[in-house]
């Protein structure tokens, strides 16, 4: 049971034992009156150790959002998402996963955990399946399985199901400023709250904060931002990150100028002409999918007109995977490792947050 639900629980113990005396026997000299006479006072119906004395309130891509209890089966959709669910210890709040294809590999620090959850559908939301695993919360985000002619946040409200959406994601649905690795972070500090482990999760997100606060010192006073180009697909036409995608962020906190940071949306398509124009000193691939990292890199290699380019030139490539890439918890480190690849003389420091054992379920 959750220290928020106790209060409430103790309330309906009180009524139960209430009701307990009003059913003892009667007073001597009414016994045979009394009973053959209905009961005075019904049965307290069963106290909901879940449901929370005060609700929670949070704001998801700008508009309130309410939450009664505290889910018990979970749901979350693409594997950075997994992964943030993984990295607070919640596994055994996971009733299934959708959206992870063999081609998104998982931490393999979150193999074995990852292994005991059912898959609902290897690529798009499944509302059907999502009911049928009795789901009380869904984690996405638009274009990380919510989609608006699909399965959206108010379609599983209207089947009792709650639902959190992945902040960078809002984009698609509010104006945003900027994206940054705090994000992230918020992200994590809600779905705890959802989840009423704060206490723990606090812990882990103080050593990502922690992380941030130490490349920040170690970047202090960096004038240098090279300019870089990051290729997540496309032949004809190449899949980017545009000013509100994560590696954005992750450019930002190290120290790098995304070249297609002016397209005002996370993950947008660019321009051959472009890339030529902008002339990229790095090149950031994700990897994932086929083909494989080195593929894309031999792809760019090959390209005759990008032969000018600096980073082709002179061989500068960052390979990060499609987990890192959006949001999670393996973001920060990655900025790290970024940082470190972009300021070679920095002597920044690359130290990854370990994994959180999983949780036990307190219901």
């Amino acid at each position: 049971m959750t220290r928020r639900a106790i209060r409430h629980f103790q309330h309906a113990l009180a009524a139960a034992a209430a009701v307990a005396l009003l059913g003892c026997d009667p007073p001597a000299g009414q016994g045979a009156a009394s009973s053959t006479a209905p009961a005075a006072v019904a049965a307290a119906p069963a106290a909901d150790p879940g449901l929370l004395a005060t609700p929670l309130v949070i704001d998801v891509c700008g508009q309130p959002q309410r939450y009664d209890r505290v889910p018990q089966r979970a749901i979350t959709h693409d594997v950075n998402i997994t992964e943030m669910f993984l990295f607070l210890g919640l596994g055994p709040k996971l009733v299934g996963y959708s959206g992870i294809p063999s081609q998104k590999e998982i931490s393999p620090a979150l193999k074995d955990q990852f292994a005991q959850v059912p898959k609902l559908s290897s690529q798009d939301m499944n509302l059907e399946n999502m009911l049928d695993a009795r789901a009380d919360f869904v984690f996405g985000g638009w274009s990380y399985g919510f989609r608006p002619a699909g399965v959206t946040p108010e379609l599983l409200a209207k089947h009792g199901v709650a639902s959190y959406v992945l902040s960078e994601s809002c984009i698609h649905v509010q104006k945003r400023e900027r994206v940054a690795l705090a994000d992230t972070l918020a992200d994590l500090r809600n779905v705890a709250r959802i989840f009423d482990i704060e206490p723990q999760a606090q812990q882990q997100i103080a050593k990502l904060q922690a992380s941030i606060d130490q490349l920040a010192a170690q970047m202090q006073g960096n004038t240098e931002k090279p300019r870089v180009f990051v290729f997540d697909s496309g032949e004809k036409i190449p899949t980017t990150v545009g000013g509100f995608g994560m590696p954005q962020a992750m450019l930002d906190a190290a120290g790098g100028s995304n070249i297609f940071g002016d397209i005002p949306t996370n993950w947008p398509k660019g321009n051959w002409e472009d890339v030529i124009t902008r002339d990229p000193e790095w090149i950031i691939i994700i990897d994932y999918g086929r083909p494989s990292a080195q593929g894309k890199i031999d792809f760019l290699r090959a390209k005759p007109e990008l032969a000018g380019v600096s980073a082709i030139r002179d061989q500068r490539f960052f390979v990060m995977s499609y987990a890192e890439a959006t949001p999670g918890p393996r973001n920060v480190n990655v900025a790290q490792r970024l940082a470190a690849a972009l300021h070679a003389d920095r002597g920044i420091t690359v130290d990854p947050v370990p994994w959180l054992p999983a949780v036990e379920s307190k219901q």
